[in-house]
């Protein structure tokens, strides 16, 4: 279908404004509004009918066009068949979505919408007229119309790729939705105590975790709505972490965006309960980076056994061993029952006491330590405690190296 043919077919029956015919022929040429391509391919076709070519259209389309060779008697058009006027109604609509935004600080946006599906039939009556080769949808005209006004009243810049905020204005409804772009910072962490999680209990079993720490300070610059600590894996509740565990802290719908990043890493080095080390800001990569990463990990144990420690020249066999784990008890009403072979790559020990011994040792991610002394009633082969047969009272553990180096 040729330009003439496509074009003599948009304006065929009802009346269609400059922005709507412009569009459909948005590919071509540059440095053209829509609504400019519009006026142009109007003239044009009143030009051929001016010298005479017959064509076939609702004569309302040229009510705004002076004639000089023919007579083509118009009417007021009224509303646009496709648009329905829609496009003068939109500044109108923008100081609302401005002052939705005014609430946050932010230097890039985006906007989206959702269009009435009435509005989106009409565009597809005109598109089988003129088909699609060269056309541009409503919904990417009407989100720029929108980004541009937007820009002009706020001087912030529209942004495709991570924008601060991004906007979804329902035009069915008159709602304006922000999605606020999370705040992600990267830095490691210590663990000084025992008895807290790494991760926030909602159900808060226990009121303080690494993470409320950590993220306090943050959500106190940003005034955010939420937060989330995504660790390089985790220590149980009741095991130090002396080495340093990498972590992202994602800072979620945040109202300020502005970071003093030593300020944060002070106060919570006050803390009597939790370091924080090489902080930066970073993105969500990080977080799929850091929740695939599997470092070997080095743990000091504190064990007192039931009896007093002999043989314990046995525990050297475990020095390189590979060792089979049935997934311990304690977790198995929340994680799938299944074997794991994982490599005890050093270990070492010191009798402390007649009882008590100290164990040191580095293992492949994913090794349960605890289950490692005390052998789980057999779930872990082997086990120290079956090594130098004798039974464990209690274990105190202690991470003291993540080796992501």
């Amino acid at each position: 279908m040729k330009l003439n043919e496509k074009l003599t077919n948009a304006l065929k029956e009802g009346y269609v404004c400059d922005r709507c015919l412009g569009r459909q022929f948005a590919q071509l040429l540059s440095g053209y509004t829509n609504e400019e391509r519009g006026e142009i391919l109007r003239q044009y076709l009143a030009m051929l009918i001016d010298s005479g070519e017959k064509i076939e259209v609702n004569k309302n389309n040229f009510h705004s066009i002076k004639f000089h060779l023919k007579t083509v008697k118009t009417e007021n058009p009224g509303k646009c068949s496709v648009c329905g006027n829609l496009f003068p109604e939109l500044k109108k609509k923008v100081k609302k979505i401005v002052k939705k935004l005014n609430e946050y600080e932010y230097e890039t946006f985006l906007i989206g919408n959702r269009p009435p599906s009435e509005l989106l039939k009409k565009e597809q009556v005109l598109w089988e007229k003129v088909g699609i080769e060269w056309c541009e949808t409503i919904k990417s005209e009407i989100n720029r119309v929108l980004g541009k006004e937007v820009e002009f009243l706020t001087g912030k810049r529209m942004k495709r790729r991570l924008p601060d905020i991004t906007v979804l204005y329902d035009l069915n409804t008159d709602e304006v939705k922000l999605n606020v772009r999370s705040l992600f910072i990267y830095g490691k962490y210590q663990k000084l105590v025992r008895d807290i999680p790494q991760t926030t209990w909602k159900t808060r079993i226990y009121p303080v975790a690494v993470e409320d720490i950590v993220a306090k300070p943050f959500m106190k610059q940003t005034e955010a709505e939420d937060h989330t600590l995504h660790g390089c894996g985790r220590e149980d509740v009741d095991v130090k972490c002396l080495g340093w565990r990498p972590f992202v802290l994602e800072v979620v719908k945040p109202k300020k965006r502005e970071l003093d990043l030593e300020k944060a890493l002070k106060k919570v080095n006050k803390s009597k309960k939790v370091n924080i080390k090489d902080l930066e800001i970073t993105n969500h990569k990080r977080v799929t980076k850091i929740k695939s990463m599997r470092p070997d990990k080095s743990y000091r144990a504190e064990v007192i056994f039931e009896k007093s420690l002999e043989n314990l020249e046995k525990i050297e066999e475990l020095q390189d061993k590979v060792i089979r784990q049935e997934t311990p008890n304690r977790v198995l009403t929340r994680r799938a029952d299944k074997v794991r072979k994982r490599r005890v790559k050093d270990i070492k020990y010191k009798s402390l006491t007649k009882k008590k011994l100290e164990i040191t040792v580095k293992t492949q991610a994913g090794t349960y330590i605890k289950e490692l002394i005390h052998g789980d009633d057999g779930r872990t082969q082997p086990n120290i405690a079956d090594l130098i047969d004798n039974k464990v009272k209690s274990i105190k553990l202690d991470v003291i190296k993540v080796h992501c180096d």
